[in-house]
């Protein structure tokens, strides 16, 4: 199998550890739990590993949200069936904090660097969506929410979220979509099974 992971979010210093960042937070995670760094190549910044037999790309575009998708359709020419490939790992507002949909041809929702990927490609790809909308009524605009840090309390809840968000990697590669979305869909979330 080879799959291809792109996390969305914004380049640059100035972005990290925000909520719209998330994307880029989950392929940094993951390169670094196989040991594996990025390179620019061209429009992404691009690391790569296999995990036993498959081959994994995962990315983080060079340009903002809203262009996210530019240049994706390259990266096609790797695998024969895009839509079965390629995984987007976004941010998602229409989801509390610490929910997490495993999802596949559903709408952008309002998100405009998944609406720039569809877009792009002509297919609307599997995508994990990670909850971000906090108990407390946003006081300011949902631009400055998305692009405001995370709390340290939400960092944590993130960090410990990983495991499960790699578990579900896992059963996607190893035992398929359905059983992924089985695992992950569910609230609150199993610690994974060894």
């Amino acid at each position: 199998m080879k799959l291809i992971i792109l996390g969305l979010g914004n380049p640059g210093n100035k972005y990290l550890g925000t909520r719209h960042n998330l994307g880029h937070w989950f392929v940094d995670k993951l390169a670094h739990a196989h040991n594996s760094t990025f390179q620019k190549h061209k429009e992404f910044m691009v690391s790569s590993f296999k995990w036993e037999t498959n081959d994994i790309l995962l990315l983080k575009s060079l340009s903002f949200m809203n262009l996210n998708g530019k240049g994706l359709t390259k990266f096609f020419c790797m695998n024969s069936n895009p839509e079965n490939s390629l995984v987007l790992v976004q941010d998602e507002m229409n989801l509390p904090l610490g929910r997490v949909k495993f999802s596949q041809g559903k709408s952008a929702g309002g998100h405009n660097g998944v609406k720039h990927v569809i877009e792009e490609i002509g297919f609307s790809p599997r995508r994990i969506r990670l909850g971000i909308r906090g108990q407390d009524e946003i006081s300011c605009s949902l631009s400055d929410f998305v692009l405001s840090k995370l709390t340290k309390q939400e960092e944590k809840s993130f960090d410990d979220l990983f495991p499960k968000l790699y578990h579900t990697l896992h059963l996607l590669i190893f035992q398929g979509f359905s059983n992924a979305c089985n695992y992950i869909n569910r609230y609150p979330i199993p610690a994974p099974s060894h």
